[in-house]
């Protein structure tokens, strides 16, 4: 712990810890006569977005109970020695698009995609439900198939395609969502399949009855997708006309569509009083039009993902990493990573959609998405830790702590603390691993970062006291995972 950190927690009494001056463990008893847990972690360091404290974890019936020196916990039916690393809550993924493509079988997609989440350290899972019907059976009949076949925990999310659809939302709520999406450029020739296009018109519905939810004191948020579909169709047009093939999908669909659309989501958004959070945001323009609007009062969260944070045109192939928004460009990584660091960024996510091959073959048909969620925590700790761009504190920030805090799943999920939910993953800074496809769960059949090594690795991941991953091997089996609806109220 260092001197910065440490100085952030106090010692009540011996096993009684304090962070800030909220009571972190609660009273711990010495281990003496106490009723054995179902498990023990020792030899470990936590860290919670706050610092990082020496200390071990118990766990009985799927939560934590005690956080406390080794010699001070319970005896424990199975006691994990955790070789001195890291332990950090469980990574909360706080945006995955699960049956994706949509002809993929349902069943071997969730537990393929499922068992990537567990084998990175990713043990919640957002899911955006898309259907062009009733939204609230839709997330009835996903949650009925995924505990039967998820490894880790799910919440959800909803795309809006219609007015029906709108208002449909106060029961959406009831179900536990706590955020609707607007697809903004997905509309004719560029339309998702078998779903409707959006307008303007339909952003304003939904904005506005956000906006009277959250004034009946409902928690909840309209998610974007910023990106200016007219232009860029008009760039397309031009572009085929010439019979030219752009250098890279950013070249075709630049960062000004993505700027413009910010701009005009976070204008009407705060007209309507509906709170706002930019989705997979890729632009460094971007940094500054979100602390510009935050600095004025507006209601507004951005998230980004850590294919923007380390992908570029320079690194990577064009098709099979191209995806909406694009990658862009070295000096957007950077200028990400300092977004992080400032707190402009507030949540790190996936947009896991895993293609294959296949599905990549010619440039403008080419589907857009890649699978991101096993390699999401080796990244942030390879590429931003162990590098020096953001601490482990950041990390579990912007992965951990936040997503919960924003998606309703606090203090269930997030966090390490008496009475969450034991999600913990042990955390090896020292490993280094060199990426291939072959070793991802995930039904794709590539990998973005195929030979890349990585530093800095999960070594054992479990959700709510079940072990799903230890030493690189799923030990877990499907239908661990359940659903957990947000608190909105």
């Amino acid at each position: 712990m260092s001197a910065a950190q440490s100085e952030n927690w106090r010692e009540l009494s011996p096993g009684t810890w304090v962070f800030g001056g909220k009571q972190a463990a609660g009273r711990v008893r010495t281990a003496a006569g106490m009723t054995p847990v179902d498990t023990a972690i020792k030899n470990c360091r936590v860290v919670g977005w706050e610092g990082t404290l020496s200390t071990g974890v118990a766990i009985n019936n799927g939560k934590i109970v005690s956080l406390a020196r080794d010699e001070d916990l319970p005896p424990a039916h199975r006691v994990i020695d955790a070789r001195g690393n890291h332990v950090i809550p469980g990574l909360v993924d706080a945006h995955m698009h699960l049956l994706y493509p949509g002809s993929v079988e349902h069943t071997m997609n969730l537990q393929h995609e499922t068992r990537a989440s567990a084998a990175g350290g990713v043990t919640t899972i957002i899911h955006l439900i898309m259907d062009p019907g009733s939204i609230t059976r839709a997330c009835q009949e996903f949650v009925a198939l995924y505990e039967q076949n998820g490894y880790v925990d799910v919440a959800l999310t909803a795309a809006m395609f219609s007015d029906n659809q709108v208002n449909e939302m106060p029961a959406l709520i009831d179900f536990g969502l706590p955020a609707v999406k607007l697809l903004i450029p997905y509309r004719g020739e560029e339309s998702l399949e078998g779903m409707p296009g959006i307008d303007d018109g339909l952003a304003y519905l939904t904005f506005k009855k956000v906006a009277d939810l959250k004034k009946q004191g409902y928690r909840i948020f309209c998610r974007v997708h910023c990106e200016n579909i007219e232009v860029f169709l008009k760039m397309k047009h031009e572009f085929m006309a010439r019979g030219d093939e752009p250098a890279s999908w950013n070249e075709a669909r630049p960062s000004l569509l993505e700027a413009e659309a910010m701009h005009r989501c976070i204008y009407l958004a705060d007209a309507l009083g509906c709170p706002l959070y930019v989705a997979h945001m890729t632009i460094k323009e971007g940094v500054d039009i979100i602390a510009r609007a935050r600095g004025e009062g507006k209601d507004v969260l951005v998230e980004t993902c850590p294919h923007y944070l380390v992908l570029n045109t320079d690194n990577t192939d064009k098709l099979l990493s191209k995806v909406n928004p694009p990658i862009r460009t070295d000096k957007d990584n950077e200028k990400l990573w300092e977004g992080i660091r400032n707190g402009v960024i507030s949540v790190v996510a996936t947009d896991h959609a895993p293609c294959r091959r296949e599905d990549k073959h010619e440039f403008w048909a080419a589907h857009v998405g890649m699978a991101g969620v096993q390699t999401w925590l080796p990244i942030m700790l390879s590429e931003g830790v162990n590098k020096g761009k953001i601490s482990l504190e950041k990390l579990v920030e912007v992965c951990c702590y936040n997503p919960a805090q924003i998606y309703g799943l606090a203090p269930q999920k997030g966090v390490i603390e008496v009475g969450a939910d034991a999600d913990l993953v042990v955390v090896d800074l020292n490993k280094e691993v060199k990426v291939t496809h072959t070793d991802i769960h995930s039904f794709t059949d590539y990998s973005n970062y195929e030979d890349w090594t990585l530093k800095g690795w999960p070594v054992l991941t479990m959700v709510r006291g079940n072990m799903l991953m230890e030493d690189g091997e799923i030990v877990g089996r499907a239908g661990t995972g359940r659903y957990v609806p947000a608190r909105v109220k």
